[in-house]
């Protein structure tokens, strides 16, 4: 906070390009057009490097909120040393300024006091927040419930944003009481929008492994818990979990009956985090509506004359096969 706050947009090379663009063009539609955006650009403080310091500031304090002080102190000092890594951090960015935003970039990140990242487990624990502390309390007691019917825990955390299910999973692959017991893997979405694009978005970088080998991993049970943006609801064949858990609420009844849909094993738990005094009339919406939808899909499944299967299987037998006589 304190190496953006004391930032001036005046000294900007994006600020100082298009100054020097605009003494040099003469009246006309193209100046108004390089002053208009010069205003812009000031009275927002929207260059790349300002807007995207301001972003990666706003995202750590997020995180330290959501999940406690050592996420955020890992989150940070990693998208630093990927930024500083990176050949580019502006490769997405086209112009001419570009070296000297990068080098503008470097002098600001390289002002950050970072807090050294211990692994110890003990001050894992004590930094972590308490929702987060009720995460790992429903993790275990899920697997305990999955295990009391003699079945393996398989699991599934949504969460909203890309950099938290990196930093959330990261805190469950090291807290003393997670790691070792669940096997992470994390899918999150590749939208090209421009908050993915952003100046310090290196979650691209971050990531361990492409979705094919974490979703053949997780149903082979190699791993059995993923973290996941909503990616995960719809779109990718992911089999039915035995635990879905909703880190963040739903942003719409989409969201809602696409997740609850991954809970679809006989004895599936579906559970839904919040903060105390939690207004839950929209979970109630969801709900109804749901129910609503249900009714809808028996009352036209009635209509609809349906013949008998020619082989009666078990919904749950993922080793069914069927062969086609003629070629085998």
């Amino acid at each position: 906070m304190e190496v953006v706050h004391a930032m001036d947009i005046y000294r900007d090379p994006c600020v100082l390009g298009l100054r020097d663009s605009l003494q040099k063009r003469p009246p006309g539609p193209d100046r108004q057009r390089i002053d208009q955006k010069l205003s812009k650009i000031i009275s927002k403080q929207s260059s790349y490097t300002h807007k995207g310091l301001r972003d990666f500031m706003n995202t750590a304090h997020d995180i330290c909120y959501d999940l406690g002080t050592w996420a955020a102190d890992w989150y940070i000092q990693e998208v630093i040393k990927h930024a500083l890594e990176s050949a580019s951090p502006y490769s997405e960015i086209i112009t001419v300024w570009q070296h000297k935003e990068k080098a503008y970039l470097v002098e600001h990140l390289n002002k950050i006091a970072l807090t050294p990242v211990t692994y110890d487990p003990t001050v894992i624990d004590s930094c972590i927040s308490a929702k987060l502390r009720v995460l790992i309390q429903t993790l275990e007691e899920e697997k305990a419930r999955s295990e009391g019917f003699d079945e393996p825990y398989s699991g599934l955390i949504f969460v909203t944003r890309r950099d938290a299910v990196l930093a959330l999973s990261t805190v469950l692959e090291h807290h003393p009481r997670t790691r070792g017991i669940f096997r992470l893997g994390t899918l999150v979405g590749s939208s090209e929008s421009s908050y993915r694009t952003a100046l310090l978005d290196v979650t691209r970088k971050m990531l361990n492994e492409p979705h094919a080998v974490t979703l053949a991993e997780f149903r082979s049970g190699e791993k059995n818990l993923v973290v996941a943006t909503s990616v995960a609801e719809e779109g990718l064949d992911i089999q039915a979990c035995g635990n879905v858990i909703r880190w963040d609420v739903p942003a719409n009844m989409a969201s809602w009956a696409q997740s609850r849909g991954r809970a679809r094993k006989k004895r599936s738990s579906f559970v839904l985090m919040f903060e105390p005094g939690f207004d839950d009339t929209r979970i109630a919406e969801f709900e109804a509506l749901e129910r609503e939808m249900v009714a809808l899909y028996h009352q036209e499944r009635k209509k609809i004359k349906v013949a008998k299967p020619l082989v009666e299987i078990d919904d749950d037998d993922e080793d069914c096969v069927f062969r086609v006589e003629s070629t085998g």
